[in-house]
């Protein structure tokens, strides 16, 4: 299986990177993130002033994801230059530097950057209206791959993004963290972390950076390489990223729960996947899902007012968690074979069939593959 991936000029050997986090916060960090196995390591974001990160920073909002108060990275560019760059570099690790907050930052620290051997640049902001600029600002100043970091957060996703390959972005990464996010802790009366503004990653992003992939995918040159980040935790989710259009996939906290020996074990899953699936190489799995809308609300089309739920007695456990869950009251445990007419076909039962005995099928008879729930989706 050819997992091999390009980003620009660059080329990995598998599609799994680190995302930017506190695993790459610096040289040493990076250097373990490659041995681990990581095909390349975004670092921190380096800015012209070193961040100061309130305390705690990071909490466990649920099983996957993560709440988070951290900022840019808290060493000063001097040292990523003259130090953390430099023995990345030597230990064969690929680095992609991270970069921002504003235009005159990566006007100073793209071209040193560079020449302390990042093999690309990764823009960020945290405003949307200077993005554009801060691409240009790099474009101009080194011959590296510029990747400009697209947030979900911001009002025009997409826009700017088509803007920022205008003016040069070699590749885009999809999507920052998500937020503002609150919680507190009812003994104290405080938040749990030190701020009061926090940003989420992990499993709950997921299905919102899949849908900002896929859009993106949609508006942008079929040459241009998306990043897929945000909840990425199995190879299932991963080929999700990459049928909705990821070229390459950052994970950051999967191997923060996990451990990085991830990076070592996901190269074979995937290929392990991809081939049950019948794909000869992981390119040939970009942009193959079938999203026949992703901007306008859905309507019923002919082949879905044809679907009907079949039960199937040798899977059913007679757990009733069909009928708990239905919202409509459509559901009976003294007969699951049939649903009352309260039934407004929601698919919330499928999904939450534990053993598959739940599934969609076609009026006419004949089961409907592509809206089989045990395929690990439903479009």
């Amino acid at each position: 299986m050819n997992l091999s991936t390009r980003i620009g000029s660059l080329r990995l050997e598998h599609p799994f990177l680190l995302a930017s986090g506190p695993l790459s916060h610096n040289g040493e960090a990076i250097i373990r993130a490659h041995r681990a196995g990581a095909a390349a390591i975004v670092t921190k974001t380096i800015s012209r002033a070193a961040a100061v990160d309130p305390i705690p920073n990071i909490v466990m909002e649920r099983a996957g994801t993560l709440l988070n108060a951290e900022r840019w990275s808290t060493l000063p560019p001097s040292a990523w230059i003259e130090h953390h760059l430099p023995i990345a570099k030597e230990s064969g690790a690929v680095v992609i530097a991270s970069v921002g907050l504003t235009p005159p930052d990566v006007a100073t620290l793209a071209a040193p950057l560079e020449k302390a051997g990042a093999d690309a640049l990764e823009v960020v902001s945290y405003d949307e209206s200077v993005i554009e600029a801060m691409v240009g600002e790099a474009v101009s100043r080194v011959q590296i791959p510029v990747i400009a970091k697209i947030s979900v957060n911001w009002r025009d996703p997409i826009g700017a993004a088509v803007s920022c390959v205008a003016g040069g972005a070699a590749a885009v990464t999809a999507s920052d963290s998500i937020g503002p996010a609150l919680r507190i802790d009812i003994e104290s009366r405080r938040p749990l972390l030190g701020s009061a503004s926090a940003w989420m990653s992990g499993r709950s992003l997921f299905p919102v950076a899949l849908h900002l992939v896929a859009r993106l995918f949609a508006a942008l040159p079929p040459s241009v390489p998306i990043i897929g980040t945000g909840g990425v935790t199995s190879a299932e989710n991963t080929i999700e990223m990459m049928m909705a259009g990821a070229s390459a996939v950052g994970v950051c906290t999967l191997p923060i729960l996990r451990g990085l020996s991830t990076f070592a074990k996901a190269p074979e899953r995937l290929a392990t996947r991809l081939a049950e699936l019948g794909f000869a190489a992981s390119a040939a799995c970009v942009g193959t899902a079938y999203l026949p809308d992703l901007t306008e609300p859905p309507t019923p089309s002919e082949q879905t007012s044809r679907l009907a739920l079949a039960w199937h007695a040798e899977a059913c456990r007679h757990c009733n968690r069909c009928v708990q869950l239905c919202p409509y009251g459509a559901r009976s445990s003294s007969d699951l074979r049939h649903v009352g007419p309260q039934c407004r076909r929601c698919g919330l039962c499928v999904s939450a069939c534990p053993t598959g005995a739940l599934s969609w099928t076609s009026q006419n008879g004949g089961k409907t593959p592509d809206l089989d729930p045990q395929q690990g989706d439903a479009r």
